[in-house]
């Protein structure tokens, strides 16, 4: 005769009867997030620890309808600013007690697609996601129309009804812009960035307002674009180096573009600091230790990951408001990689 349970076994009850209280208040004691006294969840982490139970998440998600699982899909785990920004994420998901499931697309439309259907069949409670190049809105909507709630993160794509967080890109590229003026240069380019990816559309057109601004009309050929890699931001200095009127300074998209380019440099004999000026965005640990030390622009890509991560839980608190675009705060740091003699 078959038993109801493995002889080894220790089910809910068990705690439960080991406690002194209901298996409804084991249940409540084990979620992070439940009004339980601490002197109860006390009690209960010992019986738990006692009869060596372990926390049956699928049977939770049958009886509660919520996995505690969060699907946070990024476009380059190898990416310093990712591993920051997912660091902010985990840290807020973690206090509430969400685990985070971290999923790399490789800026692959169509690997991303599989993965949201992936992660929508592990029944995750809602997703936190900087979209690929090329992404397939209607596989984001139907995730949306499921009821799980959606937040972009540091960058974004048009048409879904859902909340962005992301750095204030046009203002820091204007900013950006216009210390390269001020240092005297008059020709700047701006490399990289995949055309019509919404961080490069912002940065930009604040390259453009600034220039404007400064009666420096744009012009196309020192604005190539190239995926973000170190390798493209080498060959795409090399690119604008090797036109009739080459720039004195460029911005590229990000840092480690810019460390891409400061290698070029190095190779085309530019003395960056001097008679050059490379500058990127992000502030990754590296730009600090090249050499020269690269100026950039310092975006907390931790701090956008716990504003995403905050986000997404006030969306499951039952947060019905029209979806918001929150920016957060950037500034620019001044260091070597943009200094020195200016040519006009």
């Amino acid at each position: 005769m078959a038993s109801g349970r493995k002889k080894n076994s220790v089910a809910l009850v068990d705690v439960a009867r080991e406690a002194g209280v209901s298996t409804a208040t084991v249940s409540l004691a084990l979620q992070e997030g439940s009004r339980i006294s601490a002197e109860t969840r006390e009690r209960v982490r010992k019986a738990v620890e006692k009869t060596g139970y372990r926390y049956n998440r699928f049977a939770a998600k049958l009886r509660t309808g919520q996995s505690r699982t969060i699907g946070l899909l990024i476009t380059d785990i190898s990416n310093p600013y990712f591993a920051a920004l997912a660091s902010g994420v985990e840290t807020v998901l973690d206090a509430h007690g969400y685990m985070t499931f971290l999923v790399n697309s490789g800026d692959q439309s169509a690997r991303q697609s599989r993965q949201l259907s992936t992660l929508m069949e592990h029944g995750v409670d809602g997703l936190l996601l900087s979209p690929a190049e090329g992404t397939d809105v209607h596989s984001v909507s139907e995730l949306i129309q499921s009821g799980r709630p959606v937040v972009q993160v540091s960058r974004w794509v048009a048409n879904l009804p859902c909340d962005i967080v992301a750095p204030d890109n046009t203002a820091m590229a204007k900013e950006l812009t216009r210390h390269l003026l001020m240092l005297g240069h008059r020709r700047i380019g701006f490399l990289g960035g995949t055309e019509g990816r919404s961080a490069r559309i912002e940065r930009l057109a604040g390259y453009s307002q600034a220039l404007a601004a400064a009666g420096i009309p744009l012009d196309p050929a020192l604005t190539p674009t190239g995926a973000p890699t170190r390798d493209n931001g080498a060959l795409l200095l090399r690119e604008v180096m090797a036109i009739d009127n080459p720039p004195t300074a460029v911005i590229c998209y990000h840092d480690l573009m810019a460390l891409g380019a400061l290698r070029a440099a190095r190779d085309l004999g530019l003395k960056v600091g001097s008679d050059f000026a490379i500058v990127g965005f992000d502030d990754i640990t590296e730009a600090a230790l090249s050499i020269p030390s690269l100026t950039t622009v310092h975006i907390d890509a931790e701090s956008i990951g716990r504003a995403a991560a905050t986000q997404l839980l006030a969306r499951l608190d039952g947060d019905a408001a029209e979806p918001r675009h929150l920016t957060i705060p950037a500034h620019l740091v001044v260091r070597e990689s943009c200094g020195g003699a200016r040519r006009q």
